[in-house]
């Protein structure tokens, strides 16, 4: 076996390179333990001086209370729905039809009634707790459950004259 031979079965490394084509060495930059310290005592005072909470007190708007009535929360959780979009239609899933029903009880729990344009939808598994995540978040809001169904079926007839707009099918 000659030596050609030998180093195309034997040798599994990097071929050698010259020097001249590697390419040059970063130099890391280093700081000394005593900087580093300088560096994290001025960060940690700046996010002191922004978590003051005299200053957020302040400063901050005030928290929304929580709504006084079922229509009010029911209105508060429909804003909600219409920030969530259909990743694949540029329009939000309320004005596209896919809630059904929000109904809010007596003691503020939701249920939301929901379904999807397809069941091969590919955010089938996703998009129901996207829902119950954001009408969670939704303030005064006292648990919420969310009912995916497939009848009635879903159809263009269900989205709203904005929808339509959007989708260029008015």
């Amino acid at each position: 076996m000659t030596d050609q031979t030998k180093r195309d079965v034997m040798d599994l490394g990097a071929p050698d390179v010259p020097a001249e084509n590697l390419p040059p060495k970063a130099e890391r930059p280093t700081v000394s333990p005593q900087e580093g310290a300088y560096f994290l005592d001025k960060f940690l005072e700046q996010k002191a001086e922004t978590n003051n909470p005299a200053e957020e007190t302040a400063e901050a708007p005030p928290k929304s209370a929580a709504p006084a009535t079922k229509e009010e929360l029911q209105a508060n959780i429909v804003s909600a729905l219409q920030e969530i979009y259909d990743p694949e239609i540029p329009v939000n899933i309320y004005e596209l039809g896919l809630i059904y029903a929000v109904d809010v009880a007596e003691d503020f729990s939701t249920h939301v009634t929901m379904t999807l344009t397809t069941p091969h939808c590919p955010v089938a598994e996703s998009m129901p707790g996207e829902v119950e995540l954001k009408v969670n978040s939704v303030e005064g809001v006292n648990g919420v459950r969310v009912d995916l169904v497939w009848e009635p079926p879903w159809d263009m007839s269900k989205m709203s004259d904005e929808a339509r707009l959007e989708l260029g099918l008015l």
